[in-house]
């Protein structure tokens, strides 16, 4: 009987070594310095910029708010001088 408690208490001890190892582990490979989370968003931002294909040299500089309007009244403003195709 004796033996059996020794041997449950063996195992509880084992596992509980084991989840320990493995939240260290977890907790060391998951911790990220705020370097690198910054790095990991500009990164981001470059691959979104790129993805919706903004030029390179749009993407290299940071744009206010105001640059982003007139680029947007631009655009709009050469949509609406386009002649627009009649439908079929």
């Amino acid at each position: 009987m004796v033996t059996a408690y020794l041997l449950f208490v063996v195992a509880a001890l084992l596992l509980i070594l084991l989840v320990a190892l493995i939240w260290r582990f977890w907790k060391n490979f998951a911790q990220v310095s705020p370097e690198e989370e910054e790095l990991e968003r500009s990164i981001a931002s470059l691959n979104d910029s790129q993805a919706n294909r903004v030029s390179d040299q749009q993407i290299a500089r940071q744009m206010d708010a105001e640059t982003g309007w007139q680029i947007m009244v631009r655009r709009g403003q050469r949509d609406s001088r386009r002649p627009r195709r009649p439908r079929q």
